[in-house]
């Protein structure tokens, strides 16, 4: 077991919503209940091929990750990015076929904590409030591959352009910050970096969104909801 304090202050692991809820009071007992590696992993290295068994619980600490899948013709299917601090595959960690469905790919350096499912099995009976996060991370999970799924069913680089647009701004917003690059989201659209700027201008043109930098504003949602209803 690495010590986590050798390596990062220790309160950083308790920033992951998973996590937040133990109370400071018990963090060092739940802590030394816990067996973990830390990962130090850079740009391009693999963290799982899609496959693997997944025997750990991923916590992705620091940098940026991407997950993939190859499609029956052979295409390689972007599935999400993922930004620290983010768990990596937690709905499979108890699955029967507990299998990694997508390729991980370290986008930017990355430092992994790896803990083993059976201490997050003994953490999950011992601890309510955390058993509690799990199974919402989990139910969170779930909806992101739903989405991901309507993202697929649109059959237009415009609607799914779309689509991503009205998903960001949630809540009653009507902004948000791409965190993306055009390429990235090229990527997870399975369309070229070319095809989707010329939608992305296309809608500014028409007056439907306005773009600031990295900052996007949505000026007309009913118009974009209409389109993709």
């Amino acid at each position: 077991v690495t010590l986590f304090s050798d390596l990062m202050d220790i309160n950083e692991l308790f920033t992951i919503p998973l996590f937040d809820s133990i109370p400071p009071e018990k963090r060092e007992v739940f802590l030394s209940g816990l067996d973990y590696t830390v990962s130090f992993l850079e740009k391009g290295e693999l963290v799982a091929r899609s496959g693997d068994l997944c025997k750990h619980l991923y916590l992705l600490m620091k940098g940026k990750v991407k997950t993939e899948m190859v499609d029956g013709s052979g295409a390689v299917l972007r599935i999400e990015t993922i930004y620290a601090h983010r768990p990596l595959a937690p709905a499979f960690l108890f699955a029967e076929n507990n299998r990694f469905p997508v390729t991980v790919t370290v986008l930017e350096d990355a430092e992994i904590v790896l803990i083993s499912r059976d201490s997050v099995l003994t953490a999950l009976l011992q601890y309510e409030s955390f058993l509690k996060k799990f199974l919402l991370l989990n139910a969170e999970c779930m909806k992101c591959l739903t989405d991901k799924l309507h993202l697929l069913a649109c059959k237009t680089i415009r609607s799914r352009l779309i689509f991503y647009l009205l998903d960001q701004a949630k809540n009653g917003t009507s902004s948000f910050v791409m965190k993306e690059t055009q390429q990235e989201l090229a990527d997870y659209f399975g369309v070229t970096r070319p095809a989707l700027a010329k939608v992305l201008y296309e809608l500014m043109e028409e007056g439907l969104i306005r773009q600031e930098k990295r900052q996007i504003f949505i000026t007309d949602k009913q118009t974009l909801r209409r389109e993709i209803m």
